[in-house]
């Protein structure tokens, strides 16, 4: 009786990593397929780098003309997150993206890392390119790096940003609930070391290619793009550990509810109904908070809206850009 239970449970276990492996492998494409998909970067992108008071280097990437659009991803991505927004809208926009500091290209001066550090990047590079009357997208981290620079430098917002789009964020705490700063300071020192533990080992934020495949699946709603999930993969596992240990607690910790009712700009509020990392609640919860706020909510979409929904996103952001350009024409 052991020696049959012993065998269904190995059985099981190799049926088990059979599927695990042959789920993996769908997700697994080429660069020839990512191009296919319109899944790289354009070739024609103008280049920056912005060196920010701190000694730190800010990578940004434009294309096209028009009115513009500031897109900011959100951790462990790049501007590559922007792939589709960078081809698609740069006919009609001047679309320009930022690796924050950590990430892509970028670089961080001597106050590393911190919400606040990463707000006054994204306020001197707006200064830096002179942007003006620009559509502020923010995804994820990137969009709570707008909220709280639109409240922690409200002069460069009034001078350079006529209108917010913030895109699967949140406005408050990612581990809710009572306990739940404690739990965020427990889940960051713990996640913190073992990541400075592979930074120093030469190691990189998974395990191994299935793991990072399979946390990053988990950030897509229904039915994704293999071409989006291993875009989104490339992008995670190329960023170093430590610039991650550094982020990881100020996000885990991010609350500015009790300041973003400052924000007097119009302000686009996006968020897919299967988001698992910033839920549908925190968008409403935004909604709530930023008054005269539009808030959409994308059936079946997870978190990489501007991966899984660019159609729909693409055409919102131009919507509200040119209906913002329209209330400036009637001023």
């Amino acid at each position: 009786m052991a020696i049959g239970a012993g065998a269904l449970a190995a059985g099981a276990a190799v049926t088990g990593y059979t599927l695990e492996r042959s789920l993996v492998r769908r997700w697994q494409v080429d660069a020839d397929t990512l191009a296919a998909a319109g899944r790289t970067l354009p070739g024609d992108m103008r280049h920056r780098s912005v060196t920010v008071s701190d000694g730190g280097r800010i990578h940004v990437v434009e294309r096209g003309e028009g009115p513009p659009l500031v897109l900011v991803h959100g951790v462990t991505l790049s501007v590559a997150t922007w792939t589709p927004q960078l081809r698609a809208l740069a006919g009609r926009h001047r679309v320009i993206a930022v690796d924050q500091r950590g990430h892509g290209q970028s670089i961080a001066g001597e106050d590393g890392y911190s919400m606040d550090r990463l707000a006054d990047d994204l306020a001197e590079v707006l200064v830096a390119l002179d942007v003006t009357d620009a559509v502020l997208v923010g995804h994820s981290m990137g969009g709570m790096v707008a909220q709280l620079m639109s409240v922690r430098h409200p002069d460069v917002l009034h001078r350079r940003v006529a209108g917010l789009a913030l895109v699967a964020t949140a406005a408050g705490p990612l581990v809710p609930g009572l306990g739940g700063a404690a739990l965020a300071e427990l889940l960051a020192g713990a996640v913190g070391r073992g990541l400075h533990r592979a930074e120093r080992r030469g190691k990189g934020i998974f395990f191994s290619d299935d793991q990072s495949a399979w946390v990053t699946r988990a950030s897509f709603g229904s039915r994704p793009s293999p071409a989006d999930v291993e875009l989104a993969r490339s992008m995670i596992s190329a960023m170093p550990p430590a610039a991650l240990a550094g982020l990881i607690g100020p996000l885990l910790a991010f609350d500015v509810r009790h300041r973003i009712r400052r924000i007097d700009r119009p302000t686009l509020i996006v968020v897919g109904t299967r988001d698992v990392l910033t839920p549908p609640r925190m968008s409403r919860a935004l909604h709530e908070l930023i008054a005269g706020s539009e808030l959409v909510v994308i059936p079946g979409c997870g978190h990489m809206v501007m991966l899984e929904r660019p159609d729909l996103l693409d055409e919102l952001l131009h919507r509200f850009s040119t209906e913002l350009v329209g209330m400036a024409e009637g001023q």
